[in-house]
Protein backbone atom coordinates (compact mmCIF):
# COMPACT_ATOMS: atom_id res chain seq x y z
CA UNK A 1 0.00 0.00 0.00
CA UNK A 2 1.32 3.43 -0.92
CA UNK A 3 1.87 6.02 1.76
CA UNK A 4 0.50 9.49 2.32
CA UNK A 5 2.87 12.35 3.13
CA UNK A 6 1.59 14.88 5.68
CA UNK A 7 2.75 18.50 5.49
CA UNK A 8 1.65 21.70 7.22
CA UNK A 9 1.57 24.89 5.17
CA UNK A 10 1.10 28.59 5.70
CA UNK A 11 -2.16 30.07 4.42
CA UNK A 12 -0.59 31.66 1.30
CA UNK A 13 0.92 28.41 0.00
CA UNK A 14 -2.13 26.34 0.93
CA UNK A 15 -4.41 28.72 -1.01
CA UNK A 16 -2.12 28.74 -4.05
CA UNK A 17 -2.17 24.94 -4.22
CA UNK A 18 -5.95 24.99 -3.74
CA UNK A 19 -6.29 27.51 -6.60
CA UNK A 20 -4.04 25.40 -8.85
CA UNK A 21 -1.38 28.09 -9.27
CA UNK A 22 1.26 26.29 -7.17
CA UNK A 23 2.05 22.87 -8.61
CA UNK A 24 5.22 22.09 -6.65
CA UNK A 25 6.02 22.14 -2.94
CA UNK A 26 9.57 22.72 -1.77
CA UNK A 27 11.29 21.48 1.37
CA UNK A 28 14.79 22.13 2.68
CA UNK A 29 17.49 19.51 2.24
CA UNK A 30 17.71 18.66 5.96
CA UNK A 31 18.13 15.40 7.85
CA UNK A 32 14.46 15.62 8.81
CA UNK A 33 13.23 15.68 5.20
CA UNK A 34 15.91 13.27 3.97
CA UNK A 35 14.47 10.72 6.43
CA UNK A 36 10.86 11.51 5.49
CA UNK A 37 11.29 11.55 1.71
CA UNK A 38 14.25 9.32 0.84
CA UNK A 39 15.24 5.68 0.85
CA UNK A 40 18.69 5.29 2.39
CA UNK A 41 21.19 2.45 2.12
CA UNK A 42 23.26 1.01 4.98
CA UNK A 43 25.78 3.86 4.56
CA UNK A 44 22.96 6.43 4.96
CA UNK A 45 23.30 7.44 1.30
CA UNK A 46 20.20 8.33 -0.73
CA UNK A 47 19.31 5.55 -3.17
CA UNK A 48 15.77 6.59 -4.05
CA UNK A 49 12.58 8.24 -2.88
CA UNK A 50 9.72 6.88 -0.84
CA UNK A 51 6.65 5.99 -2.86
CA UNK A 52 4.08 8.54 -1.71
CA UNK A 53 0.80 8.38 -3.58
CA UNK A 54 -0.70 11.49 -2.01
CA UNK A 55 0.17 14.50 0.13
CA UNK A 56 -2.18 15.67 2.88
CA UNK A 57 -1.73 19.41 3.30
CA UNK A 58 -3.03 21.23 6.34
CA UNK A 59 -3.20 25.00 6.76
CA UNK A 60 -1.51 25.66 10.10
CA UNK A 61 -1.87 23.69 13.31
CA UNK A 62 -5.46 24.50 14.33
CA UNK A 63 -7.57 21.45 15.25
CA UNK A 64 -10.18 22.23 12.58
CA UNK A 65 -7.72 23.62 10.02
CA UNK A 66 -8.52 23.27 6.31
CA UNK A 67 -6.97 20.20 4.71
CA UNK A 68 -6.65 18.79 1.23
CA UNK A 69 -5.30 15.59 -0.22
CA UNK A 70 -3.32 16.07 -3.43
CA UNK A 71 -1.84 13.55 -5.83
CA UNK A 72 1.96 13.21 -5.48
CA UNK A 73 3.44 12.77 -8.95
CA UNK A 74 7.15 12.85 -8.19
CA UNK A 75 9.81 13.80 -5.65
CA UNK A 76 13.29 14.86 -6.66
CA UNK A 77 16.27 16.90 -5.47
CA UNK A 78 17.16 20.20 -7.16
CA UNK A 79 19.91 22.71 -6.57
CA UNK A 80 19.98 26.49 -6.39
CA UNK A 81 20.64 28.22 -9.70
CA UNK A 82 24.00 29.83 -10.28
CA UNK A 83 25.97 27.80 -7.73
CA UNK A 84 29.29 26.55 -9.07
CA UNK A 85 30.09 22.88 -8.55
CA UNK A 86 33.13 23.70 -6.40
CA UNK A 87 30.87 25.66 -4.01
CA UNK A 88 28.13 23.05 -3.58
CA UNK A 89 27.00 22.47 0.00
CA UNK A 90 23.87 20.77 1.40
CA UNK A 91 22.17 24.16 1.84
CA UNK A 92 22.28 24.63 -1.96
CA UNK A 93 19.91 21.67 -2.48
CA UNK A 94 16.19 21.28 -1.85
CA UNK A 95 13.42 18.77 -2.36
CA UNK A 96 10.75 19.30 -4.99
CA UNK A 97 7.40 17.55 -4.55
CA UNK A 98 5.49 17.64 -7.84
CA UNK A 99 1.75 17.85 -7.25
CA UNK A 100 -1.13 16.53 -9.31
CA UNK A 101 -4.85 16.99 -8.92
CA UNK A 102 -6.65 17.71 -5.70
CA UNK A 103 -8.45 14.54 -4.62
CA UNK A 104 -10.19 15.68 -1.42
CA UNK A 105 -10.93 18.91 0.46
CA UNK A 106 -11.96 19.43 4.07
CA UNK A 107 -13.04 22.78 5.58
CA UNK A 108 -11.81 24.60 2.45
Amino acid sequence: MKKQLYLVLQKQWFNEILAGTKTEEYRNFTDHFINRLCILDEKEEIIGFKDYETVKFQMGYNKDAPQMIVECKEIYIAQDDGVEEKDLKPEHFFFVIVLGKILERKNC
